[in-house]
């Protein structure tokens, strides 16, 4: 139970990369208001797992990262690939981790990192006690998950965008919800699938720079990255058309 894991990192000492000594301190429980403020934002009902937790604490004073938080730090845009997207964390420098919460669903998981340099959105953990464990060991000796995500799995996935599905190759899928997906979209788009995820996979969400077109398959984690429309240029808008004759 995250509630369970939450009060045995109260009072957690430990040793940050620098040997400077550290213990871990809880927040305040939720109050009711909160609780019914949050209620309010959610596109399903609140877990009971989750409102214990609210009830034991709202987040984590003095961890390793900047802040991590079980109520929303909002924040986050993007809303075109998570329209309920959830944040929980975020390191100091404009990237999140967030929970991509689902409409009539009561999971709260998985935990996903939202970077914006590389612009990537890489598949951390199943759940909010996993990416805790992940975040305790950033104090301990060893590479973190965490760590590892932010130094090396989302500039791999910049580089390499593995994974990708073309629409064409995704038609022919014995899947029916790709290959409908894939059906929609034009022959320039590329399919990033992480309904199946591990830790490390992921998709570029700038793949084709700042105006990259962002689909997504409904409530399924299955989007498609779309490059932007081109304008013609001055000389071919100036001369470009036909004057007949």
């Amino acid at each position: 139970m995250l509630a369970d894991m939450l009060r045995s990192l109260a009072g957690l000492q430990l040793t940050d990369e620098d040997g400077r000594a550290h213990v871990l301190a809880l927040r305040p429980p939720a109050t009711d208001a909160e609780i019914r403020r949050l209620e309010e934002t959610l596109p399903a009902p609140l877990p009971e797992e989750m409102r214990a937790a609210l009830g034991v604490t709202t987040g984590l004073e003095h961890g390793p990262l900047e802040s991590f938080s079980l109520l929303d730090l909002e924040g986050f845009g993007l809303e075109e690939a998570f329209p309920h997207a959830y944040s929980i964390a975020h390191d100091g420098s404009g990237n999140y981790w967030v929970l991509d919460l689902l409409p009539g669903d009561g999971a709260w998981g998985p935990v996903l990192y939202a970077c914006h340099d590389p612009p990537v959105i890489g598949y951390q953990a199943e759940t909010i006690e996993a990416f805790l464990r992940d975040v305790v060991a950033m104090w301990r000796p060893g590479r973190s998950p965490v760590d590892r995500m932010r130094e090396e799995e989302v500039h791999r996935i910049w580089r390499e965008h593995p994974g990708l599905l073309t629409p064409d190759g995704a038609a022919g899928s014995d899947d029916p919800v790709l290959a409908g997906f894939a059906a929609t979209l034009p022959a320039e788009a590329r399919i990033a699938d992480l309904r199946r995820a591990r830790f490390g996979e992921g998709f570029a969400w700038g793949r084709f720079g700042p105006r990259t077109d962002i689909r997504r398959a409904g409530r399924q984690r299955l989007w498609a990255l779309i490059p932007p429309e081109r304008k013609p240029g001055l000389l071919r808008r100036l001369f470009g058309r036909s004057t007949g004759g």
